[in-house]
């Protein structure tokens, strides 16, 4: 199987925390960038005559204009009617029934809603653009016009977050019957606003303690629900994880365009220029080759953040070799940190949290 990711960089807004390229930019340099995105695009016309999942990200995909949506649209049209599972990613308080329409004449069947959180006071030291009854109404838009895969993303241990701020956000989250939920923990990336807060002591994050303490009661709220948890930060109804992203856990190739995007096909990794005015000169920045070592290592560590772990069987017939000719695991098995069937390796539920022992071990 193999994906595709199409990155949108541009926001009409930037978030505090955000460290993904991206920019406020005009409608003539949006213009401009579709142009050049849709000729990448088209270089690839081989490598796409086999896409299973399509993934537009950013950025803010619709922050843009409805005429540049739809030009983009209809470009990889074909492409969005072949694929299984068709993914966008939207600020709800852009979102209008026009788009909405849109996503669902070129069958994107599945719509990613950036929320983070739904407590107003810490919306506004992240500098998000939404509240819940905006969240809402993007929902209702979109159940209304036949898109019912929907996921929200979730952020814990923002600054000054609670436990009782974690209580209010899966309360209205839960009344919002998503079918995808995403609860990413915050890591403080450099060159964000959020860094910057940080660094000069205007705001403080909780203590590491605090954070765990959240991780665990998220978990157990949506192990309670009707959620089942497939991936460290993922949970989904049944039937309803996100094909796309497994693709990522498992290694499979996928085709990355536009500014700042990665691919990974053909054992290599490619990595696009970031700023602008590079990519339009020439798209592509690095071509790496992955060594055999590398891909299993890879491998290993995208495959262990997945609940069900690593199939012995899927790495065999890849590798033509056994995890334990190609990795020391006493170490991990003595410290009590993953456990295996005679299908599968994996990170024992309740050491999920120390998952980057692991990732160590892994990497040597």
């Amino acid at each position: 199987m193999r994906g595709l990711y199409i990155h949108i960089p541009f926001c009409k807004q930037i978030c505090s925390y955000c460290d993904f390229p991206k920019q406020v930019a005009k409608e003539d340099v949006q213009k401009e960038y579709i142009h050049h995105l849709i000729e990448e695009i088209r270089s690839y016309k081989e490598e796409l005559k086999d896409i299973q999942s399509v993934y537009i990200g950013g950025g803010t995909p619709n922050s843009i204009s409805f005429n540049l949506l739809d030009q983009l649209f209809c470009e990889i049209a074909p492409i969005l009617k072949n694929s299984i599972e068709n993914t966008i990613e939207i600020n709800s308080e852009l979102l209008t029934k026009q788009q909405a329409l849109l996503f669902k004449k070129y069958n994107i069947n599945r719509v990613s809603i950036g929320a983070q959180t739904f407590s107003e006071p810490l919306i506004k030291v992240i500098r998000r653009g939404h509240n819940f009854l905006i969240v809402k109404k993007a929902v209702e838009i979109l159940k209304e016009v036949g898109i019912q895969n929907i996921n929200i993303d979730m952020m814990y241990g923002l600054p000054n977050q609670t436990i009782e701020d974690l209580k209010l956000d899966l309360d209205q989250l839960f009344g919002l019957e998503p079918q995808h939920i995403s609860y990413y923990s915050l890591i403080l990336e450099e060159k964000t606003i959020l860094s910057y807060q940080i660094k000069h002591h205007q705001i403080s994050l909780p203590d590491d303690d605090y954070v765990a303490d959240m991780a665990n009661y998220i978990a157990q709220r949506l192990k309670k629900s009707k959620f089942r948890q497939y991936e460290i930060s993922n949970y989904a109804l049944k039937g309803y994880e996100s094909i796309h992203n497994i693709g990522y856990w498992k290694c499979e190739e996928y085709i990355g365009v536009g500014a700042g995007a990665c691919s990974y096909i053909h054992q290599f990794r490619i990595q696009n220029h970031v700023i602008l005015k590079d990519y339009y000169a020439q798209y592509i920045k690095e071509k790496e080759w992955i060594s055999p070592m590398e891909a299993k290592k890879e491998y290993m560590l995208l495959g262990f953040r997945m609940i069900k772990g690593i199939s012995k069987e899927a790495y065999f017939k890849r590798f033509f070799s056994k995890i334990e000719d190609d990795f020391d695991l006493d170490k991990l098995y003595e410290k009590n940190l993953i456990e295996e069937t005679n299908e599968f390796i994996y990170i024992k539920e309740d050491k999920l949290l120390l998952g980057n022992l692991v990732f160590e071990e892994i990497l040597g």
